[in-house]
């Protein structure tokens, strides 16, 4: 059984959010852009493997405008996960989507500066999370293709780093993406 390697960059929104950190503006149930990529190995059976990496930018600034309610200087999520993929055989999909799940581990990092300087503190945590999510992959060539993916994150295991947090540091989103598909 031949496998075969997909290399996607990846954009999509990121939302549905919640946090315990403080989120002075209420932005972290709101819709943010993320771009990203997935590099996957599947085989022509039902298994593979994938590592996904999302990139929020703005994950707790409400709005780029610089309003009144602009406490937030900077702010990100970045997740890296390692996944499990359970897909539909190659030979029941050859010339249509071609469905999957997927889910795995990995580190979800969380920064975050507010304004005025020194009135919060600046939250950098790098945390152990899962993913868990599906979509489909179809080509338009032998080669190009395209994905279409939608995911649950959340930190694993909920504690306390030290930081102003209504209880325990937890914080969960889902995304959607889609991506360009490069098979090898």
């Amino acid at each position: 059984a031949a496998a075969e390697w997909h290399i996607v960059p990846m954009f999509g929104l990121t939302t549905l959010g919640s946090t315990s950190i403080i989120d002075a503006e209420e932005a972290t149930g709101k819709r943010h852009w993320n771009f990203g990529g997935a590099v996957s190995l599947l085989s022509s059976g039902l298994f593979g493997a994938e590592v996904v990496t999302l990139w929020t930018p703005g994950f707790f600034d409400r709005d780029e405008s610089g309003g009144a309610t602009d406490f937030v200087k900077t702010s990100r999520t970045i997740s890296l996960m390692g996944n499990v993929v359970l897909t539909a055989p190659q030979s029941w999909t050859e010339y249509g989507l071609r469905p999957f799940v997927s889910g795995g581990l990995g580190l979800m990092h969380i920064a975050k500066t507010d304004l005025p300087e020194g009135v919060f503190p600046v939250v950098d945590l790098n945390l152990l999370g899962y993913n868990v999510g599906g979509g489909a992959i179809g080509f338009f060539t032998q080669r190009t293709g395209i994905r279409f993916d939608v995911r649950y994150h959340s930190i694993l295991n909920p504690s306390d780093h030290g930081i102003i947090a209504f209880g325990d540091v937890r914080m969960r989103y889902v995304t959607a993406t889609v991506g360009l598909v490069f098979r090898r």
